[in-house]
């Protein structure tokens, strides 16, 4: 090997090791002293640059090549893998890091960075039981592995196992108490209903990884993360300007696109909104996404391309085997918030929830219940879906409408004030029902 391919292989490699693995993360300490500058000014300046996702993909296949044995470069190869499918959006490049991770360890079964990063590969395609048991097992034989501990701690959130994800959580701080440990647990305060602590986290995580020099798409996830805290407590211009931050520190995000689409729908900048929706699809056609742009053409009197948008909403989730297991949550609702196929939103949203007990598979149930005309059942669901009192607005307004269904007018008025209060632009459709049916039950 060339001394400059020698040049290129450390590089890269201690990129990725220390993108996607937390030992090396202990950068900043307990001090919270590295402050968020305005969003304004934030660029990708004084960023780190990782390899380009492509090239080094291209980079390992020829370590491999060369070496069909290199249990090391399948691992990395994995990884890269791992960032590509972060990236870009695309849930195949999942698939691909499983299989180059196994590959691994059909070479090397006992290589720690290979298991506790196949877990992570399993957890990231919704197969939560296998992952559990994979991290667990990683976790107990390398107490040092804190990439196991941390898909313990997710994983466990995923299924709904809250104490014991925060524990999970709580020993990784004190081993790590990093940037991806930080944001775990503002994620956990925002479950909690903590939303200011939970921004208070993510600004410090976001500072000090913009200070340290982070790479760019790390930096650029926890400026979307602030914007997406912005955006749920009805902080329209401040989202915005997170979400305009990360775009600018890394070109062409997808989730700033969408985010940013988002709030200009929000703000009724409609056109605007549209345009910076059709560039996210045009990037990668998450659900999600699409559903958002079509509901966008449907108020500007756009019919026929709402329409599109919406048949490839039903595409997209059915498309291949994984979108069938990631994307069932995301169908449910789609169905359920445009009144069609509710029967199959049921379907889907019990099926869902059989695997996958958290807060959020539950109100997928109640709402899918609700649109069902099952009142009852619906309650029930969705006080499973408030226990945490977590602050989110569109919990509320299911809440709200539930109650509605069941004549419990009091109550539904209640959910419905406190869904508008914390965020009265929680989504272009059901803000609108929300606040006529508000009106409606106020008037009786």
């Amino acid at each position: 090997m060339s001394k400059r391919k020698v040049v290129f292989f450390v590089l890269i490699t201690l990129a990725i090791v220390v993108y996607s693995h937390f030992d090396p993360f202990r950068l900043f300490g307990d001090k919270a002293d590295a402050l968020l500058p305005d969003a304004t000014s934030i660029d990708g300046s004084g960023l780190a640059d990782l390899p380009p996702v492509g090239t080094a993909i291209q980079f390992f296949q020829g370590r491999i090549r060369q070496n069909p044995q290199d249990a090391v470069s399948y691992t990395l190869l994995g990884e890269v893998y791992m960032r590509q499918a972060r990236e870009t959006g695309d849930v195949a490049s999942y698939q691909r890091a499983e299989a180059a991770l196994r590959e691994a360890l059909e070479l090397l079964p006992r290589y720690t960075p290979a298991r506790a990063s196949l877990a992570a590969a399993l957890y990231t395609q919704h197969n939560f039981a296998e992952a559990l048991e994979l991290a667990r097992q990683v976790y107990q034989n390398d107490p040092r592995s804190t990439q196991a501990l941390a898909t313990l701690g997710d994983t466990y959130l995923a299924l709904g196992n809250y104490p014991e994800g925060e524990e999970a959580y709580q020993e990784l701080l004190q081993k790590s108490p990093a940037p991806p440990v930080l944001a775990r647990l503002a994620h956990l305060a925002e479950l909690k209903g903590d939303s200011e602590g939970a921004l208070r986290l993510m600004q410090r995580v976001a500072g000090e990884t913009l200070n340290s020099g982070s790479p760019k798409e790390s930096v650029a996830w926890y400026l979307l993360r602030l914007g997406d805290l912005y955006f749920n407590t009805g902080r329209m211009d401040a989202a915005g300007e997170h979400y305009e931050a990360a775009l600018r520190v890394f070109d062409n995000y997808y989730l700033a696109l969408a985010g940013l689409g988002k709030v200009r729908a929000a703000q009724e900048r409609y056109q605007e909104a549209i345009i910076f929706y059709e560039q996210a699809v045009a990037i990668i056609p998450q659900p999600e996404i699409l559903a958002a742009l079509g509901d966008l053409y449907a108020i500007t009197g756009q019919s026929d391309k709402a329409q599109r948008q919406y048949e490839t909403v039903e595409f997209i989730g059915k498309l291949a085997a994984i979108n069938q297991v990631i994307y069932n949550r995301q169908l449910a609702l789609f169905y359920a918030n445009h009144d069609q196929k509710v029967e199959e939103a049921l379907r889907l949203a019990t099926k869902e929830l059989a695997l996958r007990k958290d807060i959020y598979g539950y109100d997928t149930l109640a709402w899918a219940l609700y649109k069902n005309g099952r009142y009852a059942e619906a309650r029930d669901a969705i006080d499973q879906a408030l226990k945490l009192g977590t602050r989110d607005a569109l919990l509320y307004y299911h809440a709200g409408m539930i109650y509605a269904g069941t004549g419990d007018d009091e109550r539904a008025q209640t959910m419905l004030a406190e869904a508008l209060s914390i965020n009265p632009h929680f989504d272009l459709l059901q803000s609108p029902i929300a606040q006529m049916t508000l009106d409606q039950l106020r008037a009786h």
